[in-house]
């Protein structure tokens, strides 16, 4: 089927992965000025504020070179960050933490979306899947420990059910996809922009991440504890063009949806698709009580991380299990706020 995948393409002309290794690799403009570079792990998603910080200058109007290494999957994003390819890396907060639990010092610095209403469990048009109950003994595609991995177990566990009651078929997305079109496996938890081909394959949702209330597909930028403590003001100032590049989103979608197409080469209906149902915060978010973003001992936020550690320690994929009160360092937030 056309745009089952997302087209592999190089996001930046020109990256140079072998500066990544030092604090900042200098690069210099057209202009003369020396930039900040800051190598940067995405998933290939619907980020408008990013894109549009990138293509209308706003990171270099603030001294900073973004560059965007494109990964598909949480664990190779992990180790371009421990092995000093990437400074920075944005990703499903859940994933992070089972890291930071295998030994890794990575911390979260920023909540930017909610990606909770784009996970979907979808199975085959004609499948006699019609309920959570329905999937004792059924092969179900996921990321093996990824949200949508936990969203079945959370499933199975909502409704009474042993958490091997359905049989978890580890496979990539774009796996998941093949699985799916071949009838290899009765159902497949994954997330936008996978979902959209399904659905137009005829496939039926039968629950979103989000019917979790709350579901744990809060998106986040991390790094590694020491070079976000040696660079502070490079994080202040990403932040800062995430800021702009979120209100000139609100001013004009199509702009998101135009540069997301440029640099993820989804399909224009994958776009459309997410957008609607995609949720941005500003880079202060954790901050406001008032916000689902929001990040303290007790808040909808804190309680299903702490849920999702646990989950990776019930299916050993977390080695330890750690205090995540400080997961999320503020400080830079805190600067943000204040100008």
């Amino acid at each position: 089927m056309a745009n089952t995948t997302i087209t592999r393409r190089s996001i930046v002309k020109g990256m140079a992965l072998g500066a990544a290794g030092a604090v900042f690799a200098p690069s210099i403009v057209a202009r003369g000025q020396t930039m900040l570079r800051i190598n940067a792990g995405m998933l290939p998603i619907l980020n408008g504020p990013v894109y549009i910080a990138l293509r209308e200058k706003y990171f270099e109007k603030l001294g900073l070179d973004v560059n965007l290494i494109k990964f598909t999957s949480g664990p190779a994003q992990f180790a371009a960050l421990a092995g000093g390819q990437s400074h920075l890396g944005w990703g499903g907060m859940g994933a992070y933490l089972i890291a930071k639990a295998n030994g890794q010092d990575l911390q979260s610095i920023a909540v930017f979306m909610d990606y909770n209403k784009l996970q979907s469990l979808v199975v085959p048009k004609n499948s006699p899947i019609k309920s959570v109950k329905d999937l004792q003994g059924k092969k179900i595609a996921a990321v093996q420990g990824s949200d949508a991995h936990y969203g079945l177990w959370k499933l199975l566990q909502n409704n009474g059910m042993a958490k091997d009651a359905a049989q978890l078929v580890g496979m990539t997305p774009t796996q998941q996809i093949a699985a799916f079109n071949a009838g290899d496996v009765d159902g497949v938890y994954t997330w936008e922009p996978f979902v959209t081909p399904m659905i137009k394959a005829g496939g039926r949702e039968i629950t979103r991440m989000s019917d979790l209330d709350p579901g744990p597909s809060f998106l986040n930028w991390a790094g590694r504890k020491e070079w976000l403590e040696k660079n502070p003001d490079a994080i202040v100032r990403l932040l800062h063009g995430w800021n702009q590049g979120l209100a000139k989103m609100k001013q004009d979608p199509e702009m998101a949806i135009r540069y997301t197409l440029d640099f993820t080469g989804m399909a224009r209906e994958q776009a459309d698709a997410i957008i609607k149902d995609l949720i941005h915060f500003e880079a202060t978010a954790a901050l406001d009580p008032n916000s689902p973003a929001y990040w303290a001992k007790g808040s909808k936020l804190h309680t299903v991380l702490t849920d999702f550690l646990k989950f990776g320690n019930e299916f050993s994929l977390a080695q330890k299990t750690i205090n995540i009160d400080d997961y999320l360092m503020t400080q830079f937030m805190e600067q943000v706020k204040k100008g």
